[in-house]
């Protein structure tokens, strides 16, 4: 538990000095250099990712690398199983994406901060209008060139099982026309969720290949949840098993 308050704790003062980045990124801003804010804030996020998880003891192993597209207008569809997905995202996946996230985390001090120039999208679930709202604002981000994460399940699997994909919860990738990366993550949960307490463990992040969504007829966007999520379950071990387990066919 010690290790798990000092990591925390240390994180929460890291956060706070990387914030020397801020007039750097404003200035790029004011002249209009995109690519340079992008360059920064892909450095800032794979700097802390990969250090807080060096610090923590984790090994991440990476299969299928060459399989993430180069272009930016992209959506990673994950299955959810830890708080330090995303680390794991922002640190091994090649790319730095924004995510949807529940709104209240817009008034945590600090975080929204680093939310906000990640692009990240706050959903309001209970309000049909404003999460219509949310999703056109992050597809607007795709079709800009911003990588979008969303992790269908809708909250964090409690079993280590890939759960249901929520319905319509692939309505950013469609709404922008993004190529879908499936990407499955694999024992995060042992880093943090399984004990309550921050611990090294090895996890896997497996990059499937590119699905395309531009073009796509009302049957087969129907269709495309399911596929999804089938890759996602296929780098599973003895996923058969699991999906006998979870009682979902693919």
């Amino acid at each position: 538990m010690i290790k798990t308050v000092a990591l925390f704790t240390y994180l929460g003062i890291y956060l706070v000095l990387h914030s020397v980045v801020l007039p750097f990124w404003l200035l790029f801003f004011f002249l209009g250099l995109r690519s340079a804010r992008r360059t920064l804030m892909r450095g800032c996020g794979y700097v802390w990712a990969r250090h807080f998880l060096f610090l923590v003891g984790a090994k991440v192993i990476v299969e299928g690398a060459e399989n993430m597209p180069a272009d930016d207008r992209v959506c990673l569809i994950c299955n959810h199983q830890s708080s330090l997905d995303i680390l794991v995202i922002l640190g091994w996946s090649g790319k730095t994406p924004g995510f949807v996230a529940k709104r209240e985390l817009i008034y945590a001090p600090l975080l929204n901060f680093w939310m906000l120039l990640l692009h990240c999208v706050f959903i309001e679930r209970r309000n049909i209008r404003k999460s219509a709202g949310a999703i056109e604002r992050g597809a607007g981000a795709i079709r800009r060139g911003n990588p979008m994460v969303i992790f269908p399940e809708g909250t964090r699997s409690k079993t280590g099982k890939i759960g249901e994909f929520k319905p319509g919860s692939l309505k950013l990738a469609t709404k922008s026309e993004a190529l879908i990366v499936p990407v499955t993550l694999i024992n995060t949960a042992s880093l943090f969720e399984a004990t309550g307490r921050l611990r090294a463990d090895t996890v896997r992040l497996v990059i499937h290949k590119p699905i395309p969504t531009a073009g796509l007829s009302k049957e087969e966007r129907l269709a495309l949840v399911e596929e999804v999520r089938s890759r996602i379950v296929s780098a599973y071990p003895d996923f058969e098993k699991m999906e006998e387990v979870c009682g979902v066919q693919s």
